[in-house]
């Protein structure tokens, strides 16, 4: 989750400072907008982005979920142990959830006044918009199809009809979903700095939008300009509102006599294609695909059986035997069966007939050799550290993806990484699951399989609906 998070404000920090550096300043508006909401929306998607960097042919290393079989290796415990209590995302948890309520309060309580006031108030009908008229002072504002003007000013006529069409403009071009937009991303997202320099850049985007539809209308720059520096000092209005800002005004007013550049406006637009591509390529989850070609060759070679089974009696010796290894979940703990319990199971396995093997819950699958040295690269351990995408054991333990922030590559001797497919225990909370030997536990590893006389694993059957 960290990582996601880093992702998300690296990516909006690269995109905004693209906007900066060379769309701000350029006379399309539109565009610029475009760019604004949809470079916000890609920074929050890019991370969930997946791409396959290519194939890498791993071994079996024991206790992973196939569709129907787990397999186990008596060198691979069951992987049930527990990670150590840790508390710090839960505290992690609850701030992110404390400040992301009170910004939401602070959003929903801001919206109901501006509603509260739209509906107590006189409304006169403008164009395709209503404006409100209200007792108190207010320098004209909008929100969704309301504009939002001080009673008297209107009656009296005060109010310039440059400024109403300034309003309307942002009713017109439905600016307030925009706000409302990126207050949403802000109450879920208030952890990334990066979203004031957006919402700023959004503001005055609203803005140079307006006025270009003012202008457009009346086609007098000085007299227009000359009414925002009559009013600027004149800002009183919510904060989710389009509004006048001394300290955007200067740029409003350079922007009104800037000239349009056709070729230069296309070039820019066109810059920002590959940047986009290079922001998927840095920001996205890269994954190596896995082929378990041991297991599956395993699986092709058919076990010993016979072609008229075994008896009733030796079906029930067997079925008594699994039924007292099982767990409370109904699956086998093969750490209870004794070495001649196991020896007993794997002959009685072998004298039944293909069509009894199948309808067995414990399974015998032929053993492939010893797993072979295969050490992991750095980038592979920083991608592992990503707990929704990931699950670590190390020398058959589960651990915290954190905990790999104590090993280099050189500590592994031995890695396997194996997608879960949908009936695996943990699938869901993770999707691939990375199995590692340090160097001292393969050692150990390779001993236990030299001495070891099995020929075959032992696993037990998942039913497809689990």
């Amino acid at each position: 989750m960290i990582i996601y998070l880093i992702k998300i404000i690296l990516c909006s920090a690269l995109l905004i400072l693209v906007y900066k550096a060379l769309l701000e300043k350029e006379r399309m508006h539109r565009f610029n907008r475009a760019y604004l909401l949809g470079s916000l929306a890609f920074s929050i998607l890019v991370p969930f982005f997946t791409f396959n960097q290519g194939t890498q042919h791993l071994p079996f290393a024991g206790s992973m979920a196939t569709e129907t079989v787990f397999i186990l290796d008596k060198g691979v415990s069951e992987q049930t142990i527990d990670v150590k209590n840790n508390y710090q995302p839960i505290i992690y948890l609850t701030v992110y959830v404390f400040i992301a309520v009170l910004l939401f309060l602070r959003f929903a309580v801001n919206l109901k006044i501006l509603l509260q006031r739209a509906w107590r108030n006189t409304i006169i009908k403008y164009k395709n918009s209503e404006i409100v008229l209200i007792d108190q002072y207010v320098t004209p504002h909008s929100f969704l199809n309301y504009i939002f003007v001080h009673a008297d000013d209107y009656l009296k006529g005060n109010i310039q009809k440059e400024i109403l069409l300034h309003e309307f403009a942002h009713v017109k071009q439905k600016h307030s979903w925009d706000i409302i937009f990126f207050e949403i991303v802000q109450v879920l997202f208030w952890f990334n700095p990066m979203l004031f320099i957006y919402r700023k850049a959004l503001l005055l985007n609203h803005e140079f939008l307006a006025d270009e539809a003012v202008i457009g209308v009346n086609n007098d720059v000085s007299a227009y300009q000359r009414l925002l520096l009559e009013i600027v000092c004149q800002q009183r209005s919510s904060f989710i509102t389009s509004q006048f800002k001394y300290s955007i005004t200067k740029q409003r007013l350079l922007m009104m006599t800037k000239t349009k550049s056709f070729r230069n406006a296309l070039c820019k637009q066109l810059a920002v294609v590959p940047i986009l591509g290079i922001s998927l390529l840095l920001f996205s989850t890269k994954i190596n695909a896995q082929e378990t070609n041991i297991i599956e060759e395993s699986k092709k070679i058919e076990v010993q059986s016979t072609k008229d089974g075994i008896t009733e009696e030796q079906l029930s010796e067997f079925d008594d035997i699994v039924s007292s290894i099982l767990n409370d979940k109904g699956r086998p703990a093969f750490y209870k069966l004794t070495e001649q319990k196991r020896n007993k199971l794997e002959s009685l396995y072998f004298l039944m007939s293909k069509e009894q093997q199948e309808k067995q819950l414990v399974v015998f699958r032929l053993a492939p050799g010893p797993l072979p040295k295969s050490t992991p690269s750095q980038d592979q351990i920083e991608s592992w550290k990503d707990p929704d995408m990931f699950g670590v054991w190390i020398d058959g333990k589960r651990i915290s993806n954190t905990e790999l922030n104590n090993y280099s590559p050189s500590d592994f001797d031995q890695m396997f990484v194996s997608k879960l497919e949908k009936n695996a225990v943990n699938y869901g909370k993770h999707f691939y699951q990375v199995n590692l030997m340090t160097t001292e536990y393969y050692e150990s590893y390779l001993k236990k399989k030299k001495e070891s006389g099995n020929k075959y694993f032992m696993g037990y059957r998942v039913p497809q609906n689990q």
